[in-house]
This record gives C-alpha cells, structure tokens and sequence, in this order.
C-alpha cells in the first residue's frame, strides 16, 4: 500500500518464476499456502470511483475544479472510447453518455459510481474471497467547506456509515484513508490548500471528526495517501490537480516548481503528525490490541519512508498497490507477485498483507480511466 512514500515491489518474471514455483510452491496455489493471519485485500479513493461529485450535498474539490479548468489534460485512451459506447456505461445518474458527451470521460463527476453501486460492487468483492478493503473519504463530501464550523453534510456522513456497515456485514474489514490528494475547493480558494500551513489545524480538526464519527468500527486508518506522488506531480510538473509549475516545467498558467513543492511536503509531514497525535491523545486506549493496531497504522502511514533511513529493516511489511494490466497479462503479473511474497515469508520475511490497486476500474487521474482493476466497467 502507499502511504506517505510508496514504494512499488518489481519482482522478475519468466525463467525466475518458473523456477521459483518449481523450487517453493505446490500445485495448486491458492489461499491455504499464506499464513492464517495473511491478509488479501484491495484499495481504491473517493474521488476515483464514488463519483456523485455534485449531489446530496457534497462540497467541490481540487480536482472538481482542475478536471472542469483543464479537460484536455485528462488523457483518452481506447478504454475510454469503449466506456463513451457501452451501454453498461450510458444510464448512470440519469445522464445519457453519447459520442458528443465525453466530458464524463476527463473527470470523476461519475466515476465508478461507487456512491450509488456500492452495495452490488461489494457483493463482488465477497465472491472473490477479499478480506479487507481501502478506501479514502471525501473531504469536502462530509465537510463541504473543509471545516466543522462550516457545517456537517450528513448525507454524506451517511455514505460512509452505511459503506462501512455493509463491509462488515459481508466479512470485509475496512482499512480508511484520510487523504487521497481531494483538497476541499474552498480550502484552496482561501489560502491554497496545502501551500499554507492553515491547512495543518484544518486537517487535525477534520481527522479528529473522522476518529469521532467512525472510530468505533474503523481501526485501520492511513492518515495521507502518497504525499511525494501528490506533491511532485501537483506542484512541480503540474500534471495533477492543482496543476501548478514554474514555465520551464510544464504549461501552468500558476506555481514555482523550486519552492512550492517544499513549502507542501512540509505541510502535509505537519499535518500527518497533528493527526497522528490527536489519534494518540484522544483514541488510543491501553489495550494490547489497540496499541498493536496503532502501531500497524503509524507503521503504515509513515514507517515505510523513515524506519528503513533511520533504523534498517525488520518491520512487519505491507506491500504497496500493485498496477496491473489486463487480462491474462494481468493473471501472470498479480500471480508472479503472490508467488515471490510467499518465497518471502517462507525465507523468514515478516509479510502481512497484500493489496491490489484497483478492485474497480477507475478514474486514474490525468491517466483518465484505465482497465487495470479486479472488476471491469464493461
């Protein structure tokens, strides 16, 4: 999984594995080879598969905003031309998606529709055996301006009551991420989000809510998703949401590729460690399960990028999102992964899970929207 800085576990594939299978696995390879406690699990964010970006209450977003300024940045690819003609694909929210109405296909305003589907999507989830499943909430979907003081949409609180309650209900242990790179609009309007370290206190009192308000089923939290990722690609190329970079970076129209990465990457370690803190003082009680669980969650969203620079190794691992392709390519690359894990463990390795990026197919960024997911649209 990636948190704070992710890291992509490359394994090789062909004679290797093949030998590899030969030398530690038997025929056939399933669930019963990996520890009891080993956990399958996959990942996904709000903005990327809820869709709903505009109803029942939900406040706009960076990316809201950054997707509707600059469509033509979103990438087309020819899975997105088959989704623009697929009728699996064409009555969602009402809306008819025809050949001359493609500006669904350059933002998460639909998305997966998640929001509307998530019953069915985690049925799906349950037939394939997953056992613990991530996703991020929306900032501005349950604080609408960023702020308590700006008011609670309780619509959208509900979502994610009624999305957790139907995980657990199914065996599905929900594992939530604070951040996943969905700033709330009016946060950037008034101080620019990240670039200021107002954002710090706004952050903290936003965690805080979510400890509050889903703390008693939620016991696996990431405080910020891929901080580099969010901050290079944002605020140095420009590429990502808020699309900000000096002139000789990229075609910004705003942004200084020297400085403002630093400045945001500074902010978002403050706002990992006020929310950390708060979790600390206020949820952490003194009991061996909880203090194990916590210590996974700070090994999670922050272990990874200092424990290894500042101690070696030897933490317990959880490896990161892994980016598939289609099909049977896709079999071969996921398998090969699962194979080198359990050579892992088997060669005293203390792996604990694993979790595939993405269970649906989603919007991926300025990639557009891509097939690499369990599930496919179409």
């Amino acid at each position: 999984m990636a948190c704070l800085l992710s890291f992509l576990l490359l394994v090789e594939s062909g004679t290797n594995e093949a030998a590899a299978t030969a030398s530690y696995f038997p025929s056939p390879f399933n669930r019963t080879l990996f520890p009891p406690d080993f956990i399958f699990g996959a990942g996904s964010s709000a903005y990327q598969i809820e869709g709903a970006a505009h109803l029942d209450g939900k406040g706009p977003n960076n990316w809201d905003t950054f997707t509707e300024n600059h469509p033509g940045q979103m990438q087309r690819s020819d899975y997105n031309k088959e989704l623009l003609m697929s009728s699996a694909f064409h009555d969602v929210h009402g809306l008819r998606i025809t050949s001359t109405v493609d500006s669904t296909l350059t933002s998460g305003v639909v998305a997966a529709d998640f929001y509307h589907r998530y019953k069915e999507d985690i049925q799906l989830m349950k037939q394939i055996g997953l056992e613990n499943f991530r996703f991020s909430i929306s900032w501005s979907r349950v604080l609408p301006t960023g702020r308590i003081n700006g008011g609670v949409n309780q619509q959208g609180v509900q979502f994610y009551n009624n999305l957790i309650d139907e995980l657990l209900s199914n065996g599905i242990v929900p594992f939530v991420t604070i951040f996943h790179w969905d700033v709330p609009q009016a946060l950037e309007d008034e101080y620019g989000g990240f670039l200021s370290s107002r954002v710090v206190k706004d952050y903290e009192e936003y965690a805080d809510f979510l400890f509050k308000t889903f703390g008693d089923r939620v016991k696996n939290w990431c405080t910020i998703n891929e901080p580099t990722t969010f901050t290079l690609i944002g605020y140095d190329l420009g590429i990502n949401a808020p699309g900000r970079c000096s002139d000789y970076t990229g075609n910004c129209t705003a942004g200084d590729s020297a400085t403002e990465p630093y400045i945001v990457a500074h902010n978002l370690l403050l706002a990992h460690a006020a929310g950390a803190k708060v979790y600390k003082e206020k949820y952490q009680f003194n009991t061996q399960s909880n203090q194990k669980a916590t210590s996974r969650a700070l090994d999670f969203s922050l272990g990874w990028f200092l424990h290894p620079i500042t101690y070696g190794v030897g933490d317990p691992i959880t490896l990161p999102f892994n980016e598939a392709i289609k099909d049977s390519i896709r079999i071969r690359y996921i398998h090969s992964h699962l194979l080198h894990i359990l050579k892992a463990i088997k060669e005293g390795a203390n792996v604990k899970a694993y979790y595939s990026w993405t269970f649906l197919d989603d919007f991926e960024w300025a990639r557009g929207y891509t097939n690499m997911a369990l599930h496919t649209l179409i």
